[in-house]
């Protein structure tokens, strides 16, 4: 929202210049009409003939020029690294993959009507955060690239992983059938981590899903889900 909003003042800023630019510009133009510019020049140079006008002038002009060409290159310049610098902050830090921010830009506006029904999962790598104050945040980071890869490795190429929290990840299956939703859920639930192979499981995995059947519902959609994950983590803590 803060970018959004910053966003939206340099635009207006920009075309506030632009008009100053252009009602100056016209001005001067005005101005200026009233003079006969070259003549005074023509003039002045054989007045002042020692301090070399008729060299100042056309390299003046050149300059001008060259000033122009250099702005438009560090402009470009700019707007590469301001697109690096946004692409960079839609990706989680340590393992590379869609933080929330990203999901959230995806679920505002850069999904197809084709992705519908779309078939959201959410899944909440339990033990995570503890793993992470017993062993360390190198151990959490390793951890949390062991689980988006393995999460990832179950998924079709139509499929989208993300971070959604630090324990949560989201996964996006555009028209997936009930049958792939299923086997999906299954798979994931299946997984387990551990730090050492002698060691009962560090990190097990919570999974559930919801199918939004259009744009209009998708806030409804992520309702459900919330709800859905928070019933599910209280059936697993009374089971065990």
């Amino acid at each position: 929202m803060i970018l959004e909003k910053l966003k939206a003042r340099i635009r207006r800023r920009s075309y506030m210049d632009m008009l100053f630019v252009a009602i100056s510009t016209l001005a001067v133009f005005v101005l200026l009409g009233r003079f006969d510019m070259l003549e005074m020049i023509y003039h002045a140079s054989r007045r002042y003939e020692h301090w070399e006008l008729d060299e100042l002038v056309p390299s003046g002009v050149y300059l001008i020029l060259a000033l122009f060409f250099f702005s438009i290159r560090r402009w470009r310049d700019v707007q590469t690294l301001s697109n690096l610098s946004e692409e960079q902050s839609l990706r989680h830090s340590i393992t590379g993959y869609p933080n929330r921010r990203a999901l959230d830009r995806l679920l505002l506006g850069k999904l197809r009507d084709s992705d519908f029904p779309l078939t959201l999962v959410m899944v909440d790598a339990l033990g995570l955060r503890q793993a992470t104050m017993n062993y360390g945040l190198s151990m959490g980071d390793e951890l949390q690239e062991k689980i988006m890869q393995q999460v990832s490795s179950l998924l079709q190429p139509t499929e989208l992983l993300g971070h959604w929290s630090s324990e949560q990840l989201m996964v996006f299956a555009p028209a997936a059938s009930d049958e792939r939703r299923r086997a999906l859920k299954q798979a994931i639930s299946n997984l387990h981590i551990s730090l050492t192979p002698e060691a009962p499981a560090d990190i097990n995995f919570i999974c559930v899903s919801v199918v939004v059947e259009n744009r209009d519902k998708l806030q409804l959609g992520l309702e459900q889900l919330e709800d859905a994950l928070y019933l599910s983590h209280a059936r697993y803590i009374r089971e065990g």
